[in-house]
C-alpha cells in the first residue's frame, strides 16, 4: 500500500463536493478552521453549486473531482460532505495522474466509495471528518487528531471495554466504511476483498430490520467470514418499527459473527458522531481487545 506524502505548514488543501451541497454561510468557518492548522484552502467549483440535492450536475462534480485529483499543487482533499451522489461519478474518474502524484483524500459515509476505489488501487486514505461536520477546534478532538495525521504524527487509540466485545488480538490492514455503501458496491469494480483484513463498519439512520438485512448481505457475500478483526464504530440514530425488532444494532452484529473467532471491538468513536476520530484505511493496524481495554495502533 502507498501512503501519500505528509503535509507541511503552508501546503494547499482542497475542498470538493462529489455528493451533496452545504449552505454557503458555513464556508467562512470551514476555511478559518483549516487555516488555523496552518494550511491554505482551495475551494473547488462545486462548493459554490446546487443542483437539486447535489453540489452541481454529475458532469460538474466529475470535472471538479478530477481536477482536485490531478492538481499536483494540492496535497490533500477534503470531501465536502456525504449524503448521496459519489456513485454517480465514480466510474468516470481517472486516477492515472493521481497515481503518479498521490495525495490524502478525507471523508466518510458516501465517500466510502472513494476509499474503496483508492484501496483497490493500493493507496491509503483517511476515514474522517468533512467540512459539513467541522466545529471549533476547542471542542473537536477528532479534527485535531486528523490534522496531526496529515502532518505525519503517529496514530493510536485506547478505549474502554464494551460488554459485547470479543477478546483477542490481530494485526492486519484495515478497510471499511459505511455498511449500506459497502453492500451497494458488492459485485462492482469497487468491491472490497475483506479476507485477512480488519474491517471497520458504521451506520446511521437505518431501521433495525433494514440494518439486519444489510449485515446479512455482508455475511452471505463472504465479507465477514475470514476477517482478522472487526471494529464497529457509531451506529447512530437507528430506528425501530412496531412491533419492536427485539435487538439493537450491536446485538445484530454480535449474533451474526458468533461463529467466527476473530476479535471484535464495539463502540469505536468514528462514524456519524460528533468527534468522529480518524482512521487511516489501507495501513497495517494492531488491534488488542482485552476485558477492560481496547487498543488500536496504526503503523507509521
Amino acid at each position: 500500500m502507498i501512503k501519500p506524502p505528509y503535509l507541511t505548514v503552508g501546503d494547499k488543501i482542497g475542498i470538493v463536493a462529489p455528493a451533496r451541497w452545504i449552505d454557503q454561510e458555513k464556508y467562512q468557518s470551514v476555511v478559518s478552521i483549516i487555516e488555523s492548522y496552518g494550511f491554505e484552502v482551495v475551494r473547488g467549483k462545486t462548493t459554490y453549486l446546487e443542483h437539486g440535492p447535489f453540489a452541481g450536475s454529475d458532469l460538474e462534480r466529475l470535472v471538479d473531482m478530477q481536477n482536485m485529483l490531478d492538481n499536483t499543487g494540492i496535497k490533500a482533499v477534503f470531501c465536502l460532505r456525504g449524503g448521496y451522489g459519489t456513485i454517480r461519478i465514480i466510474e468516470n474518474l481517472d486516477f492515472t495522474k493521481f497515481s503518479k502524484n498521490p495525495k490524502w483524500l478525507i471523508g466518510f459515509s458516501d465517500i466510502t466509495i472513494l476509499h474503496n476505489a483508492l484501496y483497490n488501487l493500493q493507496f491509503c486514505s483517511i476515514h474522517g471528518q468533512m467540512p459539513l461536520n467541522f466545529s471549533g477546534r476547542s471542542e473537536n478532538r477528532g479534527l485535531d487528531k486528523l490534522f496531526a495525521i496529515l502532518k505525519g504524527e503517529n496514530l493510536s487509540y485506547t478505549l474502554k471495554g464494551n460488554i459485547n466485545n470479543r477478546l483477542g488480538t490481530a494485526k492486519a490492514v484495515d478497510v471499511g466504511g459505511n455498511v449500506a455503501i459497502l453492500c451497494s458496491l458488492i459485485g462492482t469494480n469497487y468491491d472490497l476483498d475483506t479476507d485477512g483484513k480488519i474491517l471497520f463498519i458504521e451506520e446511521v439512520g437505518e431501521y433495525l430490520y433494514r440494518f439486519d438485512r444489510l449485515m446479512h448481505h455482508l455475511k452471505m457475500s463472504g465479507k465477514l467470514a475470514n476477517l482478522a478483526g472487526l471494529v464497529v464504530g457509531g451506529l447512530s440514530e437507528m430506528k425501530d418499527n412496531d412491533p419492536d425488532f427485539k435487538q439493537n444494532a450491536e446485538e445484530i452484529i454480535k449474533d451474526l459473527v458468533t461463529e467466527y473467532n476473530y476479535p471484535v471491538c464495539f463502540g469505536f468513536p468514528a462514524g456519524h458522531i460528533k468527534e468522529n476520530f480518524p482512521l487511516v484505511f489501507g495501513t497495517t493496524v494492531s488491534l488488542v481487545v482485552s476485558e477492560k481495554l481496547v487498543t488500536l495502533t496504526f503503523d507509521k
